[in-house]
């Protein structure tokens, strides 16, 4: 993503969640980067889903971002790290998002086994070395007409290295695997994006 186009990102959200993003980051917890989150919240208002999937809640900002751009939207969201559920919880509670919130604890492999389907959103930004292994249960979970938007695709741009390191070639592998699945599935319209770390949004046709 060019330094030009960088520029012309504006995320309009919630001024104390846009602080307490900055806050986050200032700490070096991770949180979605503002082209992605954009971009995701975009999409998001013209597809105005009604039940969210989201795996990889960290805090929670991503998951209160995209219930304030769908007010009629439920969320299901998965996290796997204990503090970042816990931080997540009461970051949903303060803004008034509990509601209209399911907040999983544990691995998303094994919980998406156990969901029914009916999600016409799903927003993927757990484990990248994970996202390939997700992906039957992920068609299964999305509805015609919904969806699915992965974060982080490009890993760093190590995706596009013809020879990335070795320490993270598990990744690459799987993220690359992923991409084509889902880009060679002629039931999912589906392009890959330069923008943040990369993005991938398939609608299921």
């Amino acid at each position: 993503m060019s330094e030009f186009t960088k520029s012309k990102v504006h995320v309009s959200i919630n001024e104390d969640i846009s602080n307490m993003r900055k806050e986050y980051k200032a700490n070096g917890i991770p949180t979605i980067l503002d082209e992605s989150l954009n971009l995701l919240l975009l999409t998001l208002k013209i597809k105005n889903p009604t039940k969210i999937l989201e795996i990889g809640t960290a805090t929670g900002m991503s998951g209160i971002c995209m219930l304030d751009a769908c007010p009629n939207a439920t969320l299901v969201t998965i996290e796997a790290n204990d503090s970042s559920y816990k931080e997540a919880k009461i970051n949903f509670e303060k803004h008034g998002k509990l509601d209209r919130t399911t907040c999983y604890f544990g691995d998303a492999g094994d919980i998406i086994r156990f969901l029914d389907s009916g999600y016409d959103f799903i927003f993927l930004d757990g484990a990248k070395a994970r996202y390939y292994d997700y992906l039957p249960e992920l068609k299964r979970l999305l509805v015609k007409g919904g969806v699915l938007f992965a974060d982080n695709v490009l890993f760093r741009g190590l995706v596009e290295c013809e020879k990335p390191p070795h320490r993270d070639m598990t990744i690459v592998r799987n993220l690359r695997a992923f991409i084509d699945e889902l880009t060679q599935d002629k039931n999912y319209t589906t392009s890959v994006i330069d923008v943040g770390d990369g993005v991938l949004i398939a609608y299921y046709n």
